[in-house]
């Protein structure tokens, strides 16, 4: 990474942190009355995009102090306005909203102003309302007037061919886009430089400078793409198709945005009369920066996402402090001039393409086939996109390692052992000298880890223990036995007299964590079980073993085998339920329950409460889930094991810093993962119930107030 970006870098992160931070949390007042300051509406959960953008505003504005709501409207317009309206019941005093549909969501911000609330429209503009206050976005004119000019500067004589294309026609920033293009061109084409091959409206309107919306509308509509690959590539084979052999040779081609451009550019080169072309395209995806390399694609323009979070919460704290943002330019909604003060783009090609997208940080260098054959320092291997935590495990561990300029590549594996041993594979072939990986299963994973310890990599083992190898170097992890001993304690200091009944619960076998969570409780446990302050009411095999202070991993796994819930809500109801139907009424009463995690915690907390010999119970959790907090304010959930999942991945980020440094990280601890001891440093846990749950969840900015009801 360039130092020059660099300290750029840490100049926009320290800037924004002190126009946050002047505001303080003092000043936001709202955890105390149960009121966020900021909501935040944004397309879809289903596209990265989205899901990093969450991150990093809900990560931003807490460390300000200020409590943020982030709901996703999942492409319907219908659900986007009642996420509108749910924010300004819980007196949102900023809205940063992406609109589904730039008409459609008129009607939602409308209703926001009428609260009171000052609307940001974030990245597409809200059109036909005079609701809207600001507008976060890149300057769309100079994305298509920088595609544009990419075509004139690499055009020479005159006659060359040109082809147009544009975005959808009901999309505003297709115009914004179309118009930044024609003002470039437009003058290029009146002077012959270009001739205009697929577009009989634009060769109608080619000598005027300036073109209505209503003259670009009819533009649009013969050459829009829809943002559609398929529609992209069959107009271009219909243009091509139509047109003869001198309409071909030497092409140049404005192509709206990548996916097209790739689109285009295939249909383009099989066509026999076509010596060359030059296409554009916007967005820096990944496909079409390995298309810049391979020469199937001319340019992209690159709009930095990060830059345009940090302006949005620019813009609302802004807000915030009654103050007006700065605006350098403004674009007419159709009803008013909304002010802005648009993101720069930058023309990405072959030339530039490493200093502007690798040494950036925005894309880890192996993530292409480069000429150069570089190597990347750090490879993640994590278990699924498909659940937030590890998007955001994602989003955290790409922006630290690349701000402390070291490349890194993040796969996933999907749930499948294979595909993560292929994914460790295919980092090896790719260079990465330290390998951070999440194991799907902490034995399956061995044979994966020694591959990469064989090839000369550091591994660390992330969140869970890989077994039974000696490949592993370090062990990045919450304290799991102090998770289950903080789960026993708490039963321990609630419980009085003796023979209270104990229900003891484990996760799944196959899972590590599961024996140390387990090992944690028993330690805590069975000096009480022994004193007879509890009997247990469901295990044979804790009976038997109930005298043992210290129990082997055999002894251990013949409990889990009986009372283990295979970490599943289904599997943990059914198993509990039996369990009562099983239990005399003197067997229940006031109970004690060791539950593994939130999830199994809520499923056996719902058998218990509706059992009527069950007069109370103690039910306890890990994780923190939203769920469960919610279950603890109602009293169903007696308390979580609190485990910041933030400070775990600044964890794992410190001890790769550490190898590739050459030295070794910090370990307070080990755990005998079956063939060595694996030194760590664990991160430490925090017991949450009714007591502390808004100091140890809310202020500390880990959930927002107005993510649950009833909170004190």
């Amino acid at each position: 990474m360039s130092k020059k970006f660099l300290y750029t870098l840490m100049a926009v992160m320290i800037s924004v942190m002190m126009v946050l931070s002047a505001c303080g949390p003092a000043t936001s007042g709202d955890s105390s009355t149960g009121k966020i300051a900021v909501g935040i509406v944004l397309p879809t959960k289903d596209e990265p995009r989205w899901v990093q953008d969450e991150t990093r505003f809900q990560d931003a504005l807490k460390a300000a102090g200020y409590d943020v709501q982030i709901l996703f409207s999942q492409g319907d317009s219908a659900k986007e306005k009642a996420n509108v309206e749910s924010l300004i019941s819980q007196g949102i005093k900023v809205l940063i909203i992406c609109p589904q549909d730039g008409a459609a969501a008129g009607a939602a911000v409308e209703a926001a102003r009428a609260a009171g609330v000052k609307v940001i429209s974030y990245d597409r503009l809200i059109r036909d309302t005079d609701a809207v206050d600001f507008y976060v976005t890149f300057d769309s004119v100079s994305v298509g007037a920088a595609q544009a000019q990419y075509l004139v500067d690499h055009a020479t004589g005159s006659g060359n061919p040109l082809y147009l294309y544009a975005g959808a026609a009901s999309d505003n920033n297709a115009f914004l886009f179309f118009e930044g293009a024609w003002n470039v061109l437009q003058p290029k084409i009146a002077d012959g430089t270009f001739v205009i091959k697929n577009s009989s409206e634009a060769v109608a309107l080619q000598d005027k400078a300036t073109l209505t919306r209503d003259e670009q509308s009819k533009i649009i509509g013969q050459v829009t793409t829809n943002w559609d690959f398929n529609t992209a590539k069959g107009l271009a084979e219909a243009n091509l198709t139509s047109a003869t052999a001198a309409d071909k040779g030497d092409v140049f081609i404005l192509a709206p945005n990548d996916g097209t451009a790739r689109a285009i550019a295939d249909a383009f080169s099989a066509d026999a009369d076509v010596s060359s072309y030059a296409v554009t395209g916007q967005d820096a995806e990944k496909a079409s920066v390995q298309y810049i390399l391979d020469g199937k694609q001319s340019m992209t323009v690159f709009k930095d996402v990060r830059t345009l979070v940090n302006d949005a919460i620019t813009a609302a704290v802004t807000f915030l402090e009654d103050k007006t943002p700065e605006s350098t330019n403004s674009y007419n909604n159709g009803k008013i001039d909304v002010p802005a003060n648009p993101s720069e783009v930058i023309t990405v090609d072959k030339s530039n393409v490493q200093s502007a997208l690798i040494d950036s940080g925005y894309y880890a260098e192996s993530d292409f086939t480069m000429p150069t054959g570089a190597k990347l320092a750090v490879g993640i291997v994590l278990p699924t996109k498909d659940e937030p935590r590890w998007v955001q495990d994602e989003t955290r561990f790409k922006d630290a390692l690349t701000a402390a300029g070291y490349d890194v590549q993040i796969l996933f594996s999907q749930g499948d052992s294979a595909k993560e041993k292929a994914n460790v594979e295919s980092l090896i072939t790719s260079g990465v000298k330290v390998l951070i990986i999440c194991p799907q299963d902490g034995a399956a994973a061995g044979a994966a880890v020694e591959e990469a310890k064989a090839a000369g990599i550091v591994v660390i083992s992330y969140d869970r223990l890989i077994r039974d190898t000696d490949a592993v170097d370090f062990y990045v992890t919450f304290d799991s036995i102090s998770v289950g001993a903080a789960q026993a304690q708490y039963l321990v200091d609630n419980a009085t007299g003796t023979g209270n009944p104990l229900y003891l619960y484990a996760g799944a076998a196959s899972d590590n964590n599961a024996f140390l969570f387990f090992e944690g409780a028993w330690n805590v446990l069975q000096p009480k079980i022994a004193d007879g302050t509890f009997v247990i009411k469901n295990s044979s095999e804790a009976v038997a073993l109930q005298d043992k202070a210290t129990l082997t991993r055999d002894e251990e796994a013949k409990i889990i085998g009986q009372i283990t819930t295979n970490w599943d809500f289904n599997t943990a109801k059914g198993l509990a339920e039996a369990n009562l139907t099983n239990a005399a009424a003197a067997d229940k009463g006031d109970v004690f329950i060791l539950a593994p995690n939130d999830g199994t915690a809520r499923a056996i907390a719902d058998a218990f409460g509706a059992d009527a010999d069950v007069s109370s119970y103690a039910v306890t959790g890990q994780d923190a889930e939203k769920a469960s907090v919610q279950y603890i304010i109602d009293g169903k959930q007696s308390m979580t094991v609190f485990k910041d999942v933030r400070t775990l991945v600044d964890d794992a980020i410190t001890a790769a810093i550490s190898f590739l440094d050459g030295k070794v990280p910090a370990s307070t601890n080990s755990y005998n993962n079956g063939k060595i001891d694996v030194p760590a440093n664990p991160t430490v846990v925090i017991t949450v119930d009714q007591d502390n749950v808004k100091s140890a969840l809310i202020d500390s900015g880990y959930y927002s107030a107005g993510d649950f009801t009833g909170l004190k």
